[in-house]
């Protein structure tokens, strides 16, 4: 090796941004391995991801598709994960199953959003040990999840990782950043169309950002138009590719499912008590505080940090304000909101508290702790962590449902079309968690499926039953069986399994 050779190399491990990627590589890449073998052979959906299953069908037909459904009888805003989704169906198909393409196109997009926020914040600090405590702090407020999550491809689960890399943008973007602007557009535009209330956070960050360009033209401070101005124009190319489904569904079947979203963001609704807004704090804290201990240690990292002894840079001060500010506002529209809190705003705070738990740990005088770490000591680090991951970063299985591929083989051969339902009242409700498995899997072999009312919320529009199907399809009725039967069979013009009875009723 040449001296010129050797000397870039030195400065390559020597640079504290390809310290940190290094070690995140060595991490997710083992975690991944450790795992693996569990996500070989065949999985059938349930519940919401069987439900999702029929968009994504439609989306490989070369029909439009829609983002999850809502209990409030609509789609949330956009479908831009579940395009990923079938991408990653006809990509990956050295895995047998489709939910196993799902959820390596799913960790990737997790080790993506994780990794970028702490090479970011590595640089910005030039220090390794802050891309490890963003780590780490990341790591202890998921942990309340289990580390599953990681894998999982249901909706309220991916907007995790990739909201705190949407917090970071907004702050390198105010940092004057520009080219994170296109980024921040496209994670808050993700977050957005995975769930309604992704609005929130999309609206703050917009609004933050409007602030401080106002801020910026009124001081004369606006360096680099031109690129600014190229940025922006790449977020508008970005704007209009991500939401272009949604927009030719506004124009084309209008009002369109968008109308029904807007009209329910501008309705509100609730009212909670402050008790039932804070109390969500548990949520994260429950493995280490509980309430009211979990509410003193929240406040005690959104405070600390405003501490003028402190002397936060540029960087810190942005972060400590963006955070608080969502934090009081999310607090606000918590108490206007309808239903259970956790499953609708929750999901974006995971990012939020990791990032101010991070900022009150840098905050703390590091004078006799070594800022930047040689590689030696990234290289104790890495080692020690794929130890940890070894020994403990196995995750549970995940459940693979294959009565469902039992039961569709019994009633497959029975017609072509089918019309499934269940009845909505306290004994069978529950039932439609398996209707929805059933149904996906005979959509899916390519048997014409369809649903009644008041069901038609979960599925498509091609899935609603027409007057003709209800005269010409069997009809499969799922009821909730007083006995629990022992075996998965027919009976006559019955399936039985478990704790239900599917009645089959010929047209």
């Amino acid at each position: 090796m040449s001296f010129l050779n050797q000397k870039k190399w030195i400065n390559l491990v020597s640079d504290v941004g390809f310290q940190i990627l290094f070690f995140f590589l060595i991490i997710s890449s083992v975690f991944y391995l450790v795992n693996l073998q569990g996500f070989f052979g065949e999985f059938y959906f349930l519940t919401d991801l069987a439900a999702n299953d029929f968009q994504i069908m439609e989306i490989l037909k070369g029909s439009l598709g829609y983002g999850a459904y809502s209990r409030f009888q609509f789609n949330h805003p956009g479908p831009i994960y579940f395009y990923f989704l079938a991408f990653a169906e006809k990509v990956f198909v050295f895995f047998e199953s489709e939910y196993s393409r799902y959820v390596l196109l799913t960790y990737v997009l997790n080790v993506i959003c994780l990794g970028v926020s702490l090479y970011q914040i590595t640089k910005t600090y030039q220090s390794f040990l802050s891309g490890f405590l963003l780590f780490v702090s990341f790591l202890f407020v998921t942990y309340s999840l289990g580390f599953t999550f990681f894998f999982e491809t249901w909706t309220p689960y991916v907007m995790v990782c990739p909201f705190l890399l949407y917090v970071i943008s907004v702050i390198q973007v105010i940092e004057k950043q520009w080219n994170f602007l296109p980024i921040f557009f496209l994670l808050g535009s993700l977050i957005f169309q995975l769930n309604i209330m992704g609005a929130v956070p999309f609206g703050i960050g917009i609004l933050f950002l409007l602030y401080h360009l106002y801020q910026f033209q009124k001081k004369g401070d606006f360096p680099d138009q031109k690129k600014f101005k190229l940025h922006l124009g790449i977020s508008v190319l970005v704007l209009v590719v991500v939401w272009l489904p949604v927009l030719y569904d506004f124009l084309v079947h209008f009002p369109g499912n968008i109308s029904k979203v807007i009209g329910y963001l501008l309705k509100g609704g609730g009212s909670k008590k402050p008790f039932e807004v804070i109390g969500f704090l548990n949520t994260t804290f429950v493995q280490m505080f509980h309430f009211p201990y979990a509410l003193g240690f929240y406040l005690v990292i959104v405070l600390v940090p405003y501490w003028k002894k402190l002397h936060l840079d540029s960087f810190s001060k942005n972060l400590r304000n963006f955070t608080s500010l969502y934090t009081f506002i999310t607090l606000l529209t918590l108490f206007r909101m309808k239903g259970p809190i956790v499953p609708h705003l929750f999901w974006h705070f995971f990012a939020v508290i990791a990032l101010q738990m991070f900022l009150l740990i840098r905050s703390m005088p590091w004078k006799h702790i070594p800022i930047k770490w040689n590689l030696g000591f990234v290289a104790f680090v890495t080692l020690l962590s794929v130890v940890m991951v070894l020994s403990f970063g196995k995750v549970p299985g995940k459940e693979r449902n294959l009565y469902v591929k039992e039961i569709v083989s019994l009633v497959q051969g029975l017609d072509e079309n089918f019309v499934l339902h269940w009845e909505m009242n306290e004994r069978d409700f529950s039932q439609g968690n398996l209707v929805l498995g059933v149904a996906s899997r005979l959509n899916r072999n390519g048997k014409k499926v369809c649903f009644q009312e008041p069901w038609l919320f979960l599925v498509p529009k091609p899935y609603h039953c027409s007057e003709s199907d209800t005269r010409n399809a069997t009809l499969l009725l799922f009821e909730s069986s007083e006995t629990r039967f022992p075996n998965l069979e027919m009976v006559k013009n019955e399936v039985h399994y478990q704790d239900t009875k599917i009645k089959v009723i010929k047209p």
